[in-house]
């Protein structure tokens, strides 16, 4: 297939366009103009890049298990203005004067622990010059980002950095070495954030990457991880809206060991599954996914088969008793799951967050089939609901404030609600009948750190200034 395959282009490469006037006059785009100049003395940027955040309406912590979750990108955006710097060094200015500007070269680029709002752009960076950069001039750049994506709310406002760094440093590197817009696969740099994001120590699964470079306008995703990353359009019902709201609790991914600490139990629930069930061919670390489909169990009734496999009524799994069920030491338990987690556990609940996966991987599975065929709204409602439960009682990803605000949504009129992200603080996600929006609105917007109604947006773009 050639690059000049119009339908090619639009489904697999990421937009260059010319900055359309009417966004070139928008209020926010000129004050981005003036910020620009200010810091770095240029009239003007040469590219603005844009990548969205985005909500996920159902599959929480299920993507780096193994299993597809469905997403929309929102409005809400990372911005950035890119230029070149003749000074050879990386300079990042940020819109909002509480993250202060940087200069950095690019022998210094170093990952701490105490992590801070550069970090992020510095994954992405990274992530292209370590790939794409090995034989030519390592870009230097003036950068302005302006984002309209809470940070910390669970809408992955630290991915859309990650990928609008890529982005921004690739275009760079292409107008430097071959003085035009070389063509950037989605798919390619989507897998490349994935990766690059765990530069800052979260192991992510790729749902937030995906969607951010993938998506359409209209349009939610469903996003499938196995056998590759592929992404396949979601109609949703007409007659509903969708409202996020921030509980007024943020969480960073990076800044803490929950969201690690999760993906180290599911790995080791399918470890003891692995043996328990006696599966051919399981490597020590696969996903939760590899081991459900070896047992040949199907998905719709694994969460009830894991009962017989690990006990329900127990409430963790000891160190010493994971290493005697799956015949390892203590130290190859820690390099093979536990290295990433950056706080020391003992303790480890498997049946729960096991039961969390399947079962939450399976009302994807019904979400979609509903959106594709009844458009039953209530039906895709309960399923939300019953997200939100698995997700406070079995993956206790939730918080007071999170569920306060699910409770009061369903008082309110949602037809169904659930956090949204990886939980912990951040936003929960509502569905709401048109005909209700207005006085949902009104109740909320009272009781939450913000509140705003947003529909399918499209993917990452590349405007030439």
């Amino acid at each position: 297939m050639s690059f000049e395959d119009s339908d090619y282009i639009s489904a697999n490469i990421v937009p260059v366009i010319d900055l359309p006037d009417n966004l070139r006059q928008s209020e926010r785009v000129q004050r981005i103009f003036n910020e620009y100049k200010k810091h770095f003395g240029s009239s003007r940027p040469l590219f603005l890049v844009r990548v969205p955040g985005r909500v996920n309406l159902i599959g929480e912590h299920i993507d780096y298990c193994g299993y597809s979750v469905l997403p929309m990108a929102v409005v809400q955006d990372i911005m950035m203005a890119v230029g070149p710097s003749d000074s050879g060094l990386l300079h990042l200015a940020n819109f909002d004067n509480q993250y202060p500007e940087v200069t950095i070269e690019e022998s210094d680029i170093e990952f701490p622990k105490s992590i801070k709002w550069y970090h992020y752009f510095l994954c992405g960076y990274k992530g292209i010059v370590d790939k794409y950069c090995i034989d030519g001039p390592v870009p230097s750049m003036n950068v302005l980002v302006h984002g309209t994506i809470p940070a910390a709310s669970g809408l992955s406002s630290s991915s859309a950095m990650v990928c609008a760094s890529a982005l921004s440093t690739l275009i760079s590197y292409h107008q430097s070495i071959f003085k035009i817009s070389t063509p950037i696969p989605k798919l390619d740099i989507a897998l490349l954030c994935t990766k690059s994001e765990r530069y800052i120590g979260t192991d992510s699964g790729g749902m937030d990457q995906a969607i951010a470079m993938l998506a359409e306008e209209g349009s939610a995703k469903i996003i499938d991880f196995i056998p590759q990353l592929n992404a396949t359009n979601v109609d949703l019902p007409e007659g509903v809206c969708w409202f996020v709201a921030h509980c007024g609790v943020s969480m960073q991914k990076a800044a803490t060991a929950h969201y690690n600490t999760r993906v180290a139990e599911t790995r080791l629930a399918a470890a003891v599954i692995a043996r328990r069930c006696k599966i051919a061919g399981y490597k020590l670390g696969d996903q939760l996914w590899v081991v459900q489909q070896a047992s040949a169990i199907p998905l719709a009734e694994m969460g009830e088969h894991l009962a017989s496999i690990l006990d329900s009524e127990k409430e963790f799994y000891t160190k010493s008793e994971i290493c005697s069920i799956l015949g390892i030491d203590s130290n190859e338990l820690h390099k093979i799951f536990l290295s990433r987690v950056s706080e020391p556990i003992e303790e480890f609940k498997l049946y729960q967050r096991a039961k969390h996966v399947y079962e939450e991987a399976y009302r994807v599975q019904e979400f979609r089939k509903v959106c594709d065929t009844t458009k039953d709204v209530e039906h895709l409602g309960q399923l939300m609901i019953e997200s939100h439960e698995s997700c406070r009682d079995l993956y206790e990803c939730s918080s007071p404030q999170l569920d306060e605000l699910v409770a009061l949504a369903l008082e309110n009129g949602a037809i169904g609600s659930r956090l949204t992200g990886a939980g912990w603080g951040g936003c929960t996600v509502s569905l709401v009948y048109e005909e209700n929006a207005q006085d949902f609105e009104s109740a909320l917007s009272r009781q939450c750190k913000f509140l705003c109604r947003t529909n399918p947006s499209g993917g990452a773009i590349i405007y030439q200034n």
